[in-house]
């Protein structure tokens, strides 16, 4: 490429070069020089060189270092943004309270109002900052590890979560207040205030949502590479095991590999005891087994290696070494398992609970509607308004209810979108000022904002129901070829689940284990805990289904005689054992699974050929929740006339309007 020449004996120029492109392993130095060509057509063209410069890749001690670091500043910027998101509403509840009690806008509430913007403008820079220490962890990761599929996704959902919580409309509010802060007057003040204070409401919730779920993210992610350590350092032990029982091999060397690993692994016990630490600031720890003891007994092994090397005592430091390799697949194997098991557990409470919210959801927007056309058929002037009333009342204590599990679900789900958040803050305002309204017997005007609650309403219902879908696909997946039905506990579930599949699957994978092959992708204790983890799924399922038939007066038998044996296996696998009475108790499930699943499908034909009567179907929610939602929300005319995302100036006008319309 060409090269301007600027003047004089020296001169500069640009120029990018992808050094990943290399390919450097962690410690490994690159020199380079850059040589340049004059055109001189004439004589020929003549070089000249730079001097040599090195590029050195970091260590891996220093790639983590730099990584606990990023990981502190992103979580102290977030915690800070969250702390002057909630001191700023306070501000902005306070200012607005002061507005009310006087006539005009004077200079001073200007200044205070500027001195709240320059808030909003700090606060918008941590979220910045915090997201560029995010971007470049990321950048660096891809150099030096390889998290598992599960915890990339999870940062990509990371990586959105900041691009939204980078608030363009926040900045426009920003913006548009500077421009009035000349002219401005009492009324756009208070609505300036108001907007604020919602804003950042919206926004704390979401700082601390982030912030929970960052704090998940990063213990999954050094767990994972603490189990990576410890197999590697199992693997480099036993290579040096076999470097031990040559006698040719030199002993020197042997005894500096040997005290490189015993101190790489006081390092790596160092790194499981913040885990501990790590888990315990979560606001719901985890029930981490404690690795303690295994990690004293590797370490006195460990010593024991160092201390036969030294005596020159080679089969006693074989022996040792021997053990030590052992007990930290042991332990590698044991939080592999823990992880698996934690990971299905914990997505199996979480069905339950999104269960749960959607069904108190729909229930508060039907009451809601109730309500609306309750209001709309009785005057203001009866005792049954006040009645009403309290009514509206119950409903936003109810919903309350509702709001706490579902901030406390948002923040264990990256599924859960971000404008939870706002939808939350708009139900929450959308009642008080229907309650204000009902006070002053406006209902015309209240039912607007009752309206806007049972959009809301649906809209979270939606999201839930999508992400309860995707959920259980996650969970098919997991479970290796089980099934999950749209609704495990309604009478609708059949045998399609096949979880004969899923458990002929686990016996697969069991007999290449046991004849020494691979039975997944991964190390030997990857493949233990994914196999005990799709065992407990599948057990926890035909529970479910065990449940169901004895409500309905159908308990079978044979079914709790298949669920005590899955039981058995699993305790098997979590306890690392291969045998051949296994393999048939296996082949028994699989029978027993086959001839439930046969029996059961006839009789799902029989009741097929059945005839019934209106009387004899059940009474339940339609299973398109989506289209469902969908026709009620076009059943809303008054949401064409106005929209939810208004500024309250506008919101109120919008108001008015309708009013005087008839509407």
């Amino acid at each position: 490429e060409s090269v301007g020449i600027s003047g004089g004996r020296t001169s500069n120029f640009t120029h990018l070069w992808n050094v990943n492109e290399v390919d450097l392993n962690p410690e490994e130095q690159l020199v380079y020089y850059f040589e340049a060509w004059d055109n001189d057509g004439i004589n020929g063209p003549k070089s000249t060189r730079s001097s040599l410069m090195v590029y050195k890749k970091k260590s891996f001690e220093e790639f983590e270092k730099q990584d606990d670091a990023a990981d502190e500043l992103i979580k102290e910027k977030l915690s800070d943004a969250m702390k002057e998101s909630k001191e700023l509403q306070k501000e902005a509840k306070a200012f607005r309270e002061k507005l009310l009690q006087e006539k005009n806008v004077d200079w001073q509430d200007k200044k205070q109002l500027e001195q709240m913007l320059d808030k909003q403008k700090e606060i918008e820079q941590q979220i910045e900052e915090a997201k560029e220490a995010f971007d470049q962890k990321i950048e660096e990761q891809e150099e030096f590890s390889e998290p598992s599929e599960e915890v990339k996704e999870k940062q990509e959902d990371m990586k959105e979560l900041f691009e939204e919580l980078v608030d363009e409309e926040m900045q426009k509010l920003m913006d548009d207040i500077q421009e009035l802060m000349e002219k401005l007057n009492k009324d756009q003040a208070l609505d300036i205030a108001e907007e604020m204070e919602f804003s950042d409401e919206e926004r704390e919730k979401e700082l601390e949502r982030m912030l929970e779920l960052y704090k998940q993210l990063e213990l999954e992610y050094e767990t994972e590479k603490a189990i990576d350590k410890l197999e590697e350092l199992a693997e480099r032990q036993d290579e040096l095991k076999e470097e031990t029982q040559n006698e040719n091999s030199d002993n020197e060397s042997l005894q500096e590999e040997q005290e490189k690993i015993n101190e790489e692994f006081d390092q790596l016990s160092k790194e499981l005891d913040e885990l501990k630490e790590m888990n315990e600031s979560l606001e719901r720890p985890k029930d981490m087994q404690d690795q303690s003891k295994s990690a004293e007994d590797i370490k006195k092994d460990l010593q024991q290696s160092k201390e036969g090397l030294q005596k020159q005592d080679k089969n006693k430091a074989s022996e040792s070494q021997q053990k030590a390799s052992e007990k930290m697949k042991e332990m590698a194997q044991s939080m592999s398992m823990e992880m698996q098991s934690q990971a299905m557990e914990q997505m199996e409470e979480d069905m339950e609970s999104l269960r749960q919210l959607l069904e108190n959801i729909i229930g508060l927007s039907f009451q809601q509607e109730d309500l609306l056309n309750y209001f709309a058929q009785i005057r203001v002037n009866t005792p049954k308004y006040v009645e009403l009333v309290q009514d509206q009342f119950k409903l936003e204590s109810d919903f309350k209810l509702v709001e706490d599990s579902l901030v406390s679900l948002s923040k264990r789900l990256f599924q859960i979108e971000s404008y939870v958040g706002e939808k939350i803050t708009n139900i929450n305002r959308n009642f008080d000022e229907a309650i204000d309204l009902f006070e002053e017997r406006k209902i015309e005007v209240a039912g607007v904002n009752q309206q806007f609650i049972m959009k809301d309403l649906n809209d979270l219902a939606v999201m839930l129901s999508e992400v309860m879908n995707q959920m259980q696909q996650e969970m098919s997946g997991m479970m290796s070829g089980t099934q999950m039905c749209n609704n495990p506990g309604s009478s609708g579930s059949k045998p399609s689940d096949k979880m004969s599949k899923g458990q002929e699957g686990i016996k697969e994978g069991m007999e290449k284990m046991k004849n020494g092959g691979e039975g997944g992708d991964g190390s030997q204790a990857k493949q233990f805990a994914q196999m005990a983890a799709r065992q407990a799924a599948l057990r926890r399922a035909l529970e479910a289904k065990q449940k169901q038939l004895r409500e309905q007066g159908k308990g079978d038998q044979g079914l709790q005689s298949i669920i005590d044996k899955m039981n058995q296996t699993e305790k098997d696998l979590v306890n690392k054992r291969l045998s051949n009475e296994m393999m048939k108790r296996q082949e028994d499930i699989i029978t027993r699974l086959l001839d439930f699943e046969k029996a059961e499908r006839e009789q799902e034909q029989e009741k097929k050929r059945e005839a019934k009567t209106a009387g004899e179907i059940k009474r339940e929610l339609p299973p398109s929740l989506q289209e469902y939602l969908k026709e009620r929300e076009n059943s809303i005319d008054l949401y064409k006339n106005a929209s939810p995302n208004m500024r309250p100036f506008y919101r109120n006008m919008a108001k008015e309007y309708l009013k005087s319309i008839g509407n």
